[in-house]
């Protein structure tokens, strides 16, 4: 029983970690936030995320996203701004801007949390 909650708090830990450091950004409301990540997500990240290619963490698996989310916002954003590993800054489109970059990420994110609420989301 007592490995089972140890269990469970390492996994909710970086959860919540990461939904209290979620703020809006720059006075953008979060409904037209969620819009725009969700169509720069689509444009330029959803290739590899969706899919896994180049070893990008998928948003439909919690698992490949935990150690990341542990990390921190500002860890995950300096990612996405700068580039990790194969992925290139902004996933490669330099024309959009830091804020629209980082609504994607945050889009990622939620889909990531929502997918291990309700496996069936991941498809969208």
């Amino acid at each position: 029983m007592k490995m089972t909650v140890v269990r469970i708090l390492l996994v909710l830990a970086p959860l919540l970690l990461w939904m209290v450091s979620r703020v809006p950004l720059e006075g953008i409301a979060v409904a037209e936030d969620r819009a725009t990540g969700r169509e720069v997500f689509l444009q330029n990240c959803a290739l590899c995320h969706v899919s896994g290619l180049g070893m990008a963490p998928r948003v439909d698996n919690l698992q490949e996203w935990e150690s990341r989310l542990s990390a921190g916002r500002s860890v995950l954003q300096a990612s996405v701004l700068r580039g990790k590993g194969g992925m290139p800054p902004k996933g490669g489109n330099a024309s959009i801007s830091d804020s629209q970059a980082v609504a994607a990420l945050d889009y990622m994110v939620s889909r990531v949390l929502q997918s291990e609420r309700n496996p069936q989301v991941a498809g969208r």
